[in-house]
C-alpha cells in the first residue's frame, strides 16, 4: 500500500476533532450525553491511535518526521483548549491530562511501530 508523504498529518485533525468534543459536553453529569461525549472522545482517540500506527507502519518514516507529527499534532490540541468555554472546571483540569495522554500514546505508537518495522 502506497501513501502520500502527508498521510500521517491525519492525528492534528482526528485530535482537533476530539478536542472540539469537550466543547459538546454538558455542564451536568446527570444529563443523559455526559457520558456519551466522554465515550466519544475515548473512541476518537483510539482510533486516532490506531490509524496512525497504521499509517506508521506503511510509511516508516524517520524520527524527525514523528516528531513533526507530535507537534503539529500539539498545536491541534492547544486550538481547543483556547477556543472551547468551559463551564465547569472539571473539563479544564481533565482536558490537558486526556489530550496530553492521547498525544503521548500516538508518540509511543509511532516510536514503537517504527523500531519494529525496522527490525
Amino acid at each position: 500500500m502506497t501513501l502520500p508523504s502527508y498521510a500521517g498529518y491525519i492525528v492534528a485533525p482526528l485530535h482537533l476533532v476530539a478536542g472540539l468534543l469537550f466543547g459538546l459536553i454538558p455542564a451536568s453529569v446527570y444529563h443523559p450525553a455526559y457520558y456519551a461525549v466522554y465515550g466519544g472522545i475515548v473512541l476518537t482517540l483510539v482510533v486516532t491511535a490506531v490509524v496512525y500506527g497504521t499509517v506508521i507502519w506503511h510509511q516508516q518514516p524517520g524520527m524527525a518526521v514523528l516528531w513533526l507529527h507530535f507537534l503539529v499534532a500539539l498545536a491541534a490540541v492547544a486550538i481547543p483548549f483556547f477556543a472551547v468555554s468551559f463551564d465547569n472546571t472539571w473539563g479544564l483540569i481533565i482536558y490537558p491530562l486526556i489530550m496530553g495522554g492521547s498525544l503521548l500514546a500516538c508518540l509511543v505508537v509511532g516510536h514503537v511501530v517504527v523500531f519494529a518495522a525496522r527490525s
